[in-house]
């Protein structure tokens, strides 16, 4: 068996290489590939560290949200626990100047359906919704909230218009 001083493929290859990228690139590459093996196994380490620590968050937000937790006092107090209530019903400013816009702002609980006369837009139960107006003359608005079993609240507001007078 004959033995050459060095691999004629490994030669070929360094040529192929070293056309290529430029002899610099090729000394540079040969120190520093030694340690991309450190390089790898941070990047791999990183990874699987940042998916285990977010399945484990992953895993203690389930148990949590799997957990039923009593209703507090002061919740039940503030949105009435089961029962139908209207939490909020007002309008930003009492009084607008003529041609111009407020807010009607309304919250309800354990409303299947709600709605505004005079009429105001599509409204939908929401604990915090606010629903712009322009009221062309002084008007009375009234929400009524509808519950399980058809039960129903109102309750009204009244929003000013100024008068000019010249």
């Amino acid at each position: 068996m004959v033995t050459w001083p060095y691999d004629i493929n490994q030669k070929y290859r360094e040529q192929v290489f070293v056309g290529y990228y430029g002899n610099a690139d090729v000394v540079f590459l040969r120190r520093i590939q030694p340690y991309l093996w450190v390089a790898s196994a941070v990047a791999v380490a990183y990874t699987a560290w940042v998916f285990t620590g977010r399945l484990f968050e992953h895993k203690k937000l389930e148990q949590r949200v799997g957990r039923s937790t009593p209703s507090s006092p002061e919740f039940d107090r503030m949105y009435g626990g089961d029962k139908l209530r209207i939490v909020q019903f007002y309008a930003r400013d009492g009084e607008v100047a003529p041609g111009g816009k407020t807010l009607l702002c309304y919250g309800v609980a354990n409303a299947t359906a709600v709605w505004i006369e005079p009429p105001v837009g599509d409204i939908n139960p929401a604990v915090n919704r606010c629903v712009e107006i322009a009221p062309e003359r002084t008007t009375s608005y009234k929400l009524t909230a509808e519950g399980a079993g058809g039960l129903a609240q109102a309750m009204s507001v009244t929003v000013r218009v100024r008068v000019n007078r010249r």
